[in-house]
């Protein structure tokens, strides 16, 4: 008979960090069932992790390796972007369960309407290698400027907002955008200026026939704060004190403005 041998959670995290593997990827395993989980008989907590299976997955993710990571570290694997799709909606999900706990984030009835309203607002990062794996979103809604005036300053909450409220891509229009939310696994902050270009570039492909007059912020959660600070959002006091704005067309020492700026030009 063979016996089963176990890692706990603590012992299977160590092995991982052994060939460069982080805690998250791990954990993603579980949630996908790569890796099953048990729990001792009669007890809710301390869960088992069968070691051939973490073994396994450890030399199919190193090719063999085992012992050092034969490809590249996750840091560098190559990062992709796309708009959201509702075979990512599960994923996302668990992105921002993971980032802002139970009860942090728009419930995922609300933001499918959304995206089924205007399927251009929520730009998605994710592995490479695997589109399951999310590294970060971002979501900037087109509203009506006085909707999002209402945002800012408490009156209005985001899961109140309705597909009403969103507004479409028409040629010959201007619109303000609001950031909903701007989120990136911490291991993978380095790539966040990918996801923020991503979305500049489709601004401009759309330039001059739909235009972006305005983006709005509210700094709600470091990421969200860390893109302020990067792409030189000015404060609006006027509406709150977590309140920001950036006008995409003025001078902007952000490399990413910047280079929006040269692309627009190219096509105005």
């Amino acid at each position: 008979m063979t016996v089963t041998s176990y890692y706990t959670a603590a012992e299977a995290i160590e092995r991982l960090a052994q060939v460069r593997i982080s805690e998250s990827t791990f954990y993603r395993w579980v949630r996908e069932g790569i890796i099953s989980k048990e729990l001792p008989k009669g007890r809710q907590r301390g869960a088992l992790y069968p070691q051939d299976e973490v073994e396994a997955q450890i030399r199919r993710e190193t090719g063999g390796a085992g012992s050092s990571r034969t490809s590249e570290p996750e840091e560098r694997r190559e990062g992709v972007t796309d708009w959201i799709t509702a075979a990512d909606l599960p994923y996302v999900l668990a992105l921002d369960y993971e980032l802002y706990g139970p009860g942090g984030y728009v419930d995922i009835s609300i933001t499918r309407a959304w995206w089924e309203k205007n399927p251009r607002m929520c730009r998605i990062l994710f592995d490479g290698t695997d589109r399951r794996y999310i590294w970060g979103a971002l979501t900037i809604m087109p509203l009506p400027e006085p909707t999002i005036h209402k945002l800012l300053r408490g009156e209005l909450e985001e899961r109140d907002i309705t597909p009403a409220d969103i507004l479409t891509y028409e040629d010959g229009k201007q619109y303000y955008g609001y950031v909903a939310s701007a989120a990136i696994r911490p291991e993978y902050r380095q790539h966040f200026g990918v996801l923020i270009k991503s979305m500049l570039d489709f601004w401009c492909e759309q330039y001059p026939r739909v235009q972006l007059i305005k983006l709005y912020a509210y700094a709600a959660s470091e990421e969200g704060l860390g893109m302020i600070k990067h792409l030189f959002f000015s404060p609006r006091y006027d509406l709150g004190e977590n309140a920001f704005e950036l006008d995409p067309y003025r001078y902007n020492p952000s490399r990413l403005i910047q280079r929006f700026h040269e692309c627009v030009r190219t096509r105005g």
